[in-house]
């Protein structure tokens, strides 16, 4: 994602050791407002302590954090006042309503109108549950008011913390819609961490991963998907003779076997199209009888996750 303005999120070299273990090492990087960051990473990489640092439940070692331009050491009030975020779960009184929850949470704030806290219920789709009381709430409800809670203020950073975790898909898609429309639609900038890749490809524009307490890198999620991009791909022919079939395919650079009756084929990506139709009309030409062809699935962006955050000591990047 190009974006040449002032990041709303800057993190420089961040440092923390808890007891006598480093739990990150020079961490950084950068967020947008207008952006869901995905922060990526195993279970036990560093996120929820990093994310902790953000919003002021921990102290930083060494390293600067910046928030719409305050160092949250240097001026802390004002970088927390543009800072939205359910770090593990939503806190609520499940005997009071969700309603009721909002506009105790309200208080807290200056200048939160009632108009404010039912905009935010229409946001979060729960206008017609929330004179409910909490106690009634799934738990893809109660995320979704931890939400409505944390823009209350209207925060120009929103910070979750593995935000679907337990949630069903129909849950994960209501989160995610909702997250995608605070920031493309209203600007905010969103960070979502999670360990699972395949919930960061639907959600997010950037994300960053780390394991084992160290930042691997930013990526767009075209760059993830780009890796993806194998230089053969695998063809699966079921016909009437494997054999005839076999001796027909001619072109050069190919892969070719049988196993247990279907030939198995690798041609370059580059007109593979173009080049499994040739081989198709061949094999027909030839007389033998061709019942399917089936693209066989390569590398998945989960590969690349794994690939990327692999380690070679004990315990595959997580660090406890």
């Amino acid at each position: 994602m190009e974006n040449n303005s002032q990041a709303l999120l800057r993190i420089s070299n961040l440092n923390k050791t808890i007891g006598k273990r480093q739990i990150l090492h020079d961490i950084s990087f950068e967020a947008y407002s207008g952006e869901v960051f995905g922060f990526l990473g195993p279970n036990g990489a560093g996120k929820t302590t990093t994310i902790k640092i953000i919003v002021g439940l921990l102290g930083l070692d060494e390293g600067e954090i910046y928030i719409d331009g305050s160092e949250i050491n240097k001026n802390f009030e004002k970088a927390m006042a543009n800072v939205g975020g359910i770090v593990e779960n939503p806190e609520m009184y499940k005997y009071l309503t969700g309603k009721q929850n909002l506009m105790q949470y309200a208080r807290m704030r200056d200048n939160i109108t009632e108009e404010r806290i039912n905009e935010v219920v229409e946001t979060v789709k729960l206008a017609n549950r929330i004179n409910d009381k909490i106690s009634k709430y799934s738990l893809g409800m109660r995320q979704r008011l931890g939400v409505a809670q944390a823009i209350l203020h209207r925060p120009k950073l929103l910070i979750l913390d593995e935000p679907t975790n337990g949630l069903d898909p129909a849950g994960i898609k209501e989160l995610r819609d909702i997250l995608k429309h605070l920031a493309h639609d209203e600007g905010v900038c969103v960070i979502v961490s999670s360990h699972l890749m395949s919930e960061m490809e639907l959600m997010c524009d950037r994300v960053g991963i780390i394991a084992n307490g160290k930042m691997l890198g930013v990526y767009t999620m075209e760059e993830l998907v780009s890796q993806t991009a194998d230089e053969k791909r695998e063809y699966h022919i079921h016909a009437d003779d494997p054999e005839k079939a076999l001796r027909t395919i001619d072109l050069p650079d190919a892969d070719k076997s049988i196993d247990d009756g279907i030939v198995k084929i690798k041609i370059g990506a580059e007109n593979a199209d173009e080049n499994i139709y040739r081989i198709n009309k061949e094999l027909i030409v030839s007389g033998v009888k061709l019942y399917t062809v089936t693209a066989v699935e390569t590398k998945k962006l989960e590969d690349v996750f794994i690939q990327l955050t692999a380690d070679d000591q004990e315990g595959g990047g997580q660090i406890g």
